[in-house]
């Protein structure tokens, strides 16, 4: 964009320059003689002169409001294209890559907590356990225990706690509270892999 603008400034900066030269004495002595201007005075040459450079100077204006104009626009489009890819990027994020951050030594992070509903019925849950949520988010238990119930026919609430260290647990309505890791996003129509008992 700045070489647009500098590119524009130049331009409009050499018509300036041209505006300013002389149309009588630019012109060689054939032309002056065959343009019948050797019959004017002084004065009227003079005249001339000016009527010429105020005839340049308002095309040059006009020159450079139209340039003005369609950089403007063009640069205005640009801005435009550029937030909503930025925006597109945004909504498009799951949780992780919404909360991935270069951090420093002792900063300090904030998790908000999650409330949800799985997808699809609780049987129980040990590692390797995947669970959908009615939002579209996958998480899969990394905790070593296991907890077994039967399907309770009503839809099981849970609540994604983080924990320290980046860790997240999933406090799972009347079914315990497993380590659990961020998968990514699905249709909230799947159904959970449940590993078989053992």
């Amino acid at each position: 964009m700045l070489t647009r603008l500098t590119l524009i400034c130049a331009l409009l900066g050499g018509s300036a320059v041209r505006a300013d030269d002389s149309f009588t004495k630019s012109l060689g002595p054939a032309e002056f003689k065959a343009a019948g201007l050797g019959k004017l005075s002084p004065d009227e040459l003079a005249r001339l002169d000016e009527l010429v450079r105020a005839r340049q100077s308002g095309t040059a204006a006009k020159v450079k409001e139209e340039t003005t104009k369609a950089v403007t626009e063009e640069v205005r489009q640009q801005v435009q294209a550029e937030d909503r890819k930025s925006a597109q990027k945004q909504a498009s994020a799951g949780i992780i890559d919404r909360v991935k951050v270069l951090l420093r030594p002792g900063t300090e992070i904030e998790y908000a907590t999650l409330d949800a509903a799985l997808a699809t019925p609780f049987y129980g849950w040990r590692k390797g356990t995947v669970f959908t949520l009615t939002n579209g988010q996958r998480w899969v238990v990394t905790d070593d225990d296991r907890y077994w119930a039967p399907a309770p026919g009503k839809t099981v609430h849970v609540r994604i706690v983080p924990g320290s260290l980046g860790s997240f647990f999933m406090d799972i309505e009347d079914g315990g509270r497993p380590r659990v890791k961020f998968l990514g996003n699905t249709a909230a129509s799947q159904t959970p892999q449940v590993p078989a008992p053992q």
